[in-house]
C-alpha cells in the first residue's frame, strides 16, 4: 500500500471474470483501484457514441451512422467501416463475455447480435463496401480508408471471436452456425493468403494498420476458439498451417504490437490444443526479446509501434500485453508472467485509462533507450481500445483464483471476492501495520473446508509472513515463489514485507541500488512512482519513501496535468 499518500479504497467494486457458462464459472467481483477501473471501462460502454445501433453495425452495414461520420474529432464519428466487423465484433466479445449469460432482448447487444448473420456474403466473410474478389492482388496501393483486403480480415478475425463468444453466452445457434461460415471462408483463404510463391506481395505492404502480418494471422485466435466450441479439426489444423507460415514475417521490430500481441496469443492457444512445445518456445522466446529489448517499458506497457520510441502507446496492446502475460502465467506457472501482468496492470494500464473511463492513446516521452514518462493528454480510441481496455479487466476475474485438490492459490494481490459451488473467498487488501510492511491481505474462506492457502511471493516484497484468525503467526512453506500455509485454514492474513527499490529500465531490480550518475526507476509495492518532470531528475540514493514524497513523487497512474517521469539518474 502506498501510505505516504492514501490507501487504495476497496469501496468500488465491479464484476469482472472469464464466463463462458454462466452457470458453471465462479463469479469474481474485484475491487479497491482495479475494481473502479473496471466499473468505468464498462460504464463508457453504456454511453454515447456506443448506445447506437447504427454507430455499432456500420463496419458491417457500411452505413451513414451519425452525420459526423468523418469529423475527427467529433464524439460521434464513426470511421473505420472498412475493419469490416471490427467495432462491431469487439463490441459482442466484450458484451456477451460480461453478460455472463444474461443478455437482456430488449439491449443493444442482443439486437445487434440478430442482425450480424444476416450481413454475412455468399463467401462467409463480412464486408461493410460490397463482395470482395480474394484472388486479386492485395490493394497495399490505395491508402487509409480506401483499402478493403487486409482491413476486412482483420475486422473478421475479431468478429469471429465476438461470435464465438455471444454463442458461449448463449445467443443461440445462429451465431454459431455464422462463426462456422466465417471459420469456413478463412479455411478456403488458406491456399490464397499463405502461398509461398506469392511472398513478394504479400510483403509489399507495411506492418501498421493494414499489414499482411497483422491483419491476416489474427484470425488465428477466432479459429482456434471455433475449434473449442466444434471440435471441427479444420479450424485448428487452419490455424496451425498459418502458424507456420507467419514465422518468416514475425519479426521485431513491428509496427503493430496490437496485431503482434494477438497473433501471441494465438500462438499460446495453439499450444494449449495441441500440446505441441515450439509455439509455447516461440511465445516465450517472444516475451525475452521484448522485455531484455526494452520494447517493454519500466511501467510494463507498450508502445503503439512495437519500437524502442514512438510518441504515443495503445490501450489494446496493453490490453493485450496484459491477457498474454495472465494465461502464460497460468498455463506454465512461471511467476515471472504474473508479476508483469501485475507490473502492466498497476501501473501502465491505468495511465492509459481516461476519466471517463475509455482507454486509447496517452502521448509519451522516449528517449533512444525507451519510454522514460508519460504525457498528460490521451486520445480516446472509441472504435478499438475502449473495448479492448474493458476486455482484459474482464479477462481478469479468471485469473483470481486456481484451485486443485486440498490446495487455493491465488497469484495476484489484489481485492476481490469469489464465489463458486456454495464457497465464497474473499481477499481484501489493507495496509501495512509494521516498519517495512507494504500490505496484508487477508484471505477468508466460507460455505467449505479448510484449505492450504497458497500465495506468489510478489517481486516487490523481500519476505512473506502470515497471522491467523486469532492474530497468531501461521507457520508457512516456501516453494520457489510461493508461500503455503503449512496447514489447512479457512482464515489467514498474509503480510507484504518490503521497502523502496531501485530497477533498470529492463524491469530487473538492482541489488546494490543505482550507480553514481546511472539511470533507473523508483518502485515501491506494485507501483512505480513518477515525479512531475519535462527533465530527467537527479535522486540521492539511498533514499527513503519519506524523503521521496517530499520532493514530490508519488505512484503512477496519480492523475497530473503535466508530464510525469519515471527514469531518475542518481546523483553523482
Amino acid at each position: 500500500m502506498w501510505r505516504a499518500g492514501g490507501l487504495w479504497s476497496v469501496m468500488a467494486m465491479a464484476v469482472v471474470g472469464a464466463a463462458a457458462d454462466a452457470a458453471a464459472e465462479p463469479r469474481v467481483v474485484v475491487g479497491g483501484e482495479i475494481g473502479r477501473a473496471a466499473q468505468a471501462a464498462f460504464g463508457r460502454l453504456t454511453t454515447a457514441p456506443f448506445d447506437s445501433l447504427a454507430w455499432l453495425r456500420a463496419d458491417l452495414t457500411g452505413e451513414q451512422a451519425s452525420p459526423h461520420d468523418g469529423q475527427w474529432g467529433h464524439l460521434l464519428n464513426r470511421p473505420f467501416k472498412n475493419y469490416s466487423g471490427d467495432i462491431s465484433g469487439r463490441y459482442v466479445e466484450v458484451m456477451a463475455l460480461h453478460s455472463r449469460g444474461q443478455i437482456d432482448a430488449g439491449s443493444l447487444l442482443a439486437k445487434l447480435q440478430a442482425e450480424v448473420p444476416g450481413q454475412q456474403r455468399d463467401g462467409g466473410y463480412f464486408s461493410a463496401f460490397g463482395t470482395i474478389d480474394w484472388q486479386q492482388p492485395i490493394d497495399f496501393g490505395n491508402q487509409g480508408l480506401s483499402q478493403r483486403m487486409m482491413p476486412a480480415l482483420w475486422g473478421n478475425s475479431r468478429l469471429l471471436c465476438g461470435l464465438v463468444q455471444a454463442y458461449q453466452a448463449g445467443g443461440g445457434e445462429s451465431l454459431l452456425a455464422s462463426a462456422r461460415r466465417l471459420g469456413d471462408f478463412y479455411v478456403g483463404l488458406l491456399p490464397r493468403f499463405c502461398d509461398p510463391a506469392r511472398m513478394a506481395e504479400y510483403q509489399g505492404g507495411d506492418t501498421y494498420a493494414a499489414g499482411y502480418p497483422i491483419c491476416y494471422f489474427p484470425a488465428m485466435e477466432g479459429l482456434v476458439r471455433l475449434y473449442r466450441v466444434t471440435r471441427d479439426a479444420r479450424y485448428v489444423d487452419t490455424a496451425a498451417r498459418m502458424a507456420e507460415f507467419l514465422k518468416p514475417f514475425d519479426r521485431l521490430p513491428i509496427d503493430h504490437a496490437h496485431g503482434m500481441l494477438c497473433n501471441q496469443v494465438a500462438l499460446l492457444m495453439l499450444y494449449q490444443e495441441t500440446g505441441q512445445t515450439p509455439y509455447l518456445a516461440r511465445v516465450e522466446q517472444r516475451w525475452d526479446d521484448l522485455v531484455a529489448g526494452g520494447y517493454i517499458n519500466p511501467a510494463g506497457g507498450i508502445l503503439e509501434k512495437c519500437r524502442l520510441a514512438f510518441d504515443r502507446d495503445e490501450g489494446c496492446a496493453l490490453a493485450d500485453w496484459l491477457r498474454l502475460n495472465l494465461e502464460l502465467g497460468r498455463v506454465t506457472g512461471k511467476a515471472r508472467y504474473y508479476a508483469m501482468a501485475e507490473r502492466t496492470l498497476h501501473n501502465h494500464l491505468l495511465r492509459n485509462q481516461s476519466a471517463a473511463g475509455g482507454f486509447g492513446h496517452r502521448h509519451m516521452t522516449c528517449d533512444a533507450g525507451g519510454v522514460v514518462g508519460f504525457q498528460p493528454g490521451i486520445e480516446e480510441s472509441t472504435w478499438c481500445c475502449d473495448f479492448h481496455g474493458a476486455l482484459a479487466l474482464e479477462l481478469l476475474g479468471g485469473y483470481l483464483v486456481e484451485r486443485t485438490a486440498g490446495r487455493i492459490m491465488l497469484p495476484l494481490v489484489l481485492d476481490f471476492s469469489w464465489s463458486a459451488d456454495g464457497a465464497t473467498l474473499t481477499s481484501a487488501m489493507s495496509a501495512g501495520q509494521g516498519a517495512q510492511e507494504i500490505s496484508r491481505q487477508t484471505v477468508m474462506l466460507t460455505g467449505a473446508p479448510a484449505t492450504t492457502l497458497t500465495v506468489r511471493r510478489p517481486a516487490w516484497a523481500d519476505s512473506v509472513t502470515a497471522i491467523g484468525a486469532d492474530g497468531k503467526s501461521l507457520a508457512l512453506t516456501t516453494q520457489g515463489d510461493t508461500v503455503s500455509t503449512s496447514r489447512p485454514v479457512t482464515e489467514a492474513t498474509f503480510i507484504y514485507v518490503g521497502k523502496l527499490f531501485a530497477e533498470d529500465r529492463r524491469c530487473a531490480r538492482l541489488a546494490t541500488g543505482p550507480a553514481a550518475g546511472g539511470e533507473f526507476v523508483l518502485c515501491y509495492g506494485p507501483k512505480l512512482l513518477a515525479l512531475d518532470a519535462d527533465s530527467t531528475p537527479a535522486v540521492a540514493w539511498p533514499a527513503t519513501l519519506a524523503d521521496l514524497t517530499a520532493q514530490g513523487w508519488r505512484p503512477l497512474p496519480a492523475p497530473s496535468a503535466k508530464a510525469v517521469r519515471i527514469v531518475a539518474t542518481r546523483r553523482p
